[in-house]
């Protein structure tokens, strides 16, 4: 038979620091001290990019829209490995989204990297209520084992001063022509900038602060493919503050802008987010990849500015030379490109799959070089472990197991999906009794990850999607408008009513109180036909015997229900013969048919039988369909002389197969 190669979170508290609270970073402070975990990956960055050594860091300025989209996340992780390497002098950091979590999480982010004295300034007179993709700043009220912050800070943001003041202050210290400013979020800040007079800072106004100490700006903005002029999500959603930066940018500063269709094509997948970071438990972009779903925003728009001011222009194709024109048009605002070799402007221009496979594999570089590195991984084949020492590897690894579901799972557990973790140490479909014991015990500390999830985003709604093996409740599931569910749980729960009570109870206990239960049916030979062709598919195949005792353990659930819990919600969903899913009454749903007769045992024999005489399963299945089927309880004299033909027929292919 072929192999594939192949819940104990470690305590955040052994890792975390006593936490020092000061005013924002606009004071310096000591930096934090790496450890030699981090030294020596800083060293080999450094190996990578030693042709850039012999010049002077970048003198820079990032402004950016944190607290939505995470591709400012990945921007803000590299830009502090550029700081390392010696290729940055990052004179400050802009927030330009409001609110005080979002200078919060910079905080975070650059305590963590060990640069916490970087001035921070924030926006306070901004956009009103932009869209939030993934309200991650949520990351800054996350809590340890002990109630204390989970993420160490080093300033109160409330103190941070507003963005515009400190760039004026920041930009009245530099050498004239000397600053690079990295715009990837709003260009609030940047106008209120160039409408300031004189201050404390400098006399001279804000436009001619930034004309006389900026020599390029870098904007991610802009969309100049053919027939398409929009300017971006960024320019648009701030369209006046975006017209008086852009019709009074001094002529002498460079503009380099990232189009929109740059980022479209590098897409850093949830999954791969998490693969990249298995090798720690501690990290900033990992928290927010675990507590929030991260479907959006994983578009690599913002690092493009960045790695283009930091690498050069080598590292991209631009545009020849030309003048932009902003069109104030709110929602509908327009970037107008004319070539001119004369002009102050360019543009990032597509180059083919490979460049933008690099530049992803860049960002994704940079990710994996971790501050504080796990003894446990989950990614790298190891030798087949089954049952016991398969439970025994996941102990450990608990918390990278869940956060690696999650990261694809939206609001939806389905433990079969969810098996799918223990590939690398030998599972692939047709072992699944080798990985029960696992999977219940990650599977039991994994829902309530999802519900105490759920609860902190405010739903309090579970919908549990139960029923036999192959009655249809993956589709059923997906017929139903299910997306604003606090919680899915799609399972058989068999076992009698014990299961489902749990589920239940516990989801009740983290205040989802309104419960819906979702009874799917379907005869008990199509259920198993169904199985046979997932299992085709999938090697997770389905008994005869485990059929037969999930099917029955259906009968009574729905009196069950009604009697133990009025207050759920039942839905009955019936799919018989694969001809539904048809929603039907409880009063239709309590004459379903939950006995199986010897006719119909008799049929499922035959079925398997037909399947195993035609050929189309591969050797190393048949066990796993088959399994021990004498061992079938209550087969009639009948299906017992069936059974008998079966597992003789089984035995004589493998017994040819090996030999």
């Amino acid at each position: 038979m072929k192999k594939m190669m192949t819940t104990v979170r470690l305590s955040i508290a052994v890792m975390m620091m006593a936490m020092t609270t000061g005013l924002c970073s606009c004071s310096t402070q000591k930096k934090v001290v790496q450890p030699a975990e981090t030294a020596v990956a800083t060293q080999q960055t450094r190996t990578a990019n030693s042709d850039y050594q012999m010049r002077e860091p970048i003198k820079m300025i990032l402004d950016a829209d944190f607290g939505s989209s995470t591709d400012d996340l990945f921007a803000l992780m590299m830009l502090n490995h550029y700081i390392d390497d010696g290729l940055v002098d990052l004179k400050g950091i802009i927030v330009d989204r409001e609110g005080e979590k979002n200078a919060g999480v910079v905080d975070i982010f650059n305590t963590y990297y060990g640069h916490p004295d970087i001035p921070v300034g924030l926006e306070r007179n901004g956009v009103k209520n932009p869209r939030c993709f993934i309200p991650y700043n949520g990351i800054c009220d996350l809590k340890d084992a002990q109630g204390e912050p989970l993420f160490k800070r080093s300033f109160d943001a409330s103190q941070c001063p507003d963005g515009y003041k400190l760039y004026r202050k920041l930009l009245s210290k530099a050498e004239d022509n000397s600053i690079v400013v990295v715009a990837i979020g709003f260009a609030t800040t940047l106008a209120q900038l160039f409408e300031s007079g004189a201050d404390e800072y400098s006399n001279l106004s804000g436009l001619e602060l930034f004309k006389q100490k900026v020599k390029s700006v870098y904007v991610q903005s802009g969309r100049f493919e053919a027939g398409d002029s929009l300017s971006g999500y960024n320019m648009r959603a701030a369209s006046k503050q975006s017209a008086v930066f852009y019709d009074n940018l001094p002529a002498k500063v460079d503009l380099i802008m990232s189009p929109s269709n740059i980022g479209d094509k590098m897409n850093y997948l949830p999954q791969d987010v998490l693969v990249d970071l298995s090798y720690t438990e501690w990290n900033p972009i990992k928290a927010v990849y675990t507590n929030y779903t991260c479907d959006t925003g994983q578009r690599m728009w913002d690092t493009n500015c960045l790695v283009n001011a930091v690498m050069g222009d080598n590292e991209y194709h631009l545009s020849p030379r030309g003048w932009v024109t902003f069109v104030d048009r709110g929602e509908q605002s327009l970037m107008l490109f004319k070539p001119d070799p004369n002009g102050n402007a360019r543009y990032q221009v597509p180059g083919d799959s490979y460049f933008f496979e690099e530049k992803l594999m860049d960002i994704r570089r940079h990710n994996r070089i971790n501050k504080y590195p796990s003894r446990y991984t989950i990614e790298s084949p190891q030798p087949t472990l089954l049952s016991g020492n398969a439970t025994e590897w996941a102990i450990p690894r608990t918390g990278q197991l869940i956060d690696k579901y999650l990261a694809t799972a939206g609001n939806k557990l389905d433990p079969d999906e969810f098996r799918e973790v223990f590939r690398p140490i030998g599972y692939y479909g047709g072992n699944v009794t080798a990985y029960r014991e696992a999977e219940k015990m990650v599977v039991d500390s994994l829902y309530t990850v999802m519900l105490d999830r759920a609860a902190r985003a405010g739903k309090n709604t579970l919908t549990i999607i139960t029923g036999a093996p192959g009655s249809g409740k993956s589709t059923a599931a997906r017929k139903m408008n299910l997306t604003q569910e606090g919680l899915i749980y799609d399972a058989a729960l068999s076992g009698g009513t014990d299961r489902l009570e749990k589920v239940i109870k516990r989801a009740n206990d983290k205040g989802l109180n309104k419960v819906t239960v979702m009874l799917v049916y379907n005869d008990i030979l199509t259920c198993y036909k169904n199985s046979i062709s997932r299992g085709k598919n999938t090697n997770r195949f389905c008994t005869i015997d485990y059929m037969l005792s999930s099917f029955n353990d259906n009968k009574g659930k729905l009196e069950w229900l009604q009697k133990q819990h009025p207050e759920v919600t039942i839905i009955p969903i019936d799919c018989s013969g694969n001809r539904g899913p048809n929603p039907v009454s409880v009063q239709d749903a309590l004459k379903w048919k939950y006995d199986v007769s010897d006719d119909e045992v008799y049929a499922m024999l035959t079925t398997l039988l037909d399947e195993i005489n035609n050929g189309e399963l591969w050797d190393e299945q048949l066990p796993s369909l088959v399994g021990d089927i004498m061992a079938t309880p209550n087969l009639s004299t009948r299906n017992q002389q069936l059974a008998k033909q079966i597992d003789d027929r089984v035995r004589k292919i493998l017994h040819d197969y090996r030999n």
